[in-house]
């Protein structure tokens, strides 16, 4: 939930300069919809990032690590699940077994 929340400190501000710029440049288009998918894979953390409540278990978590909340309540962030084989951030943070490292390493660099 912390390295959510980490990651997104950074994925709002960008929406935040494509919203201005859509406002600053007036291209006659249709408005686009500024929005964010992220991938996760532990279900819990999805769990507690989707709930508006705070619960004796999510307690513990610091204020400051629930800034994305509003922005997944009106959707403008999407958190999907995603299965810990297909996550590609993991060759940077886990040990794997050889057979994951080479698919990962493929997914990632196309080769």
């Amino acid at each position: 939930y912390i390295a959510l929340s980490q990651a997104l400190r950074d994925v709002i501000p960008m929406m935040a300069l494509l919203v201005e710029i859509n406002v600053l440049v007036k291209l006659h288009l249709p408005q686009p919809e500024i929005s964010c998918k992220v991938f996760e894979d532990n279900n819990s953390c999805i769990a507690v990032a989707q709930s508006t409540k705070f619960t004796p278990r999510t307690k513990h978590i610091a204020i400051k690590y629930h800034h994305f909340r509003r922005f997944v309540q009106d959707k403008s962030i999407l958190i999907n699940p995603i299965d810990t084989s297909e996550q590609t951030a993991d060759i940077f943070t886990k040990p794997l077994e050889g057979n994951l490292f080479l698919y990962l390493r493929k997914k990632l660099n196309g080769w």
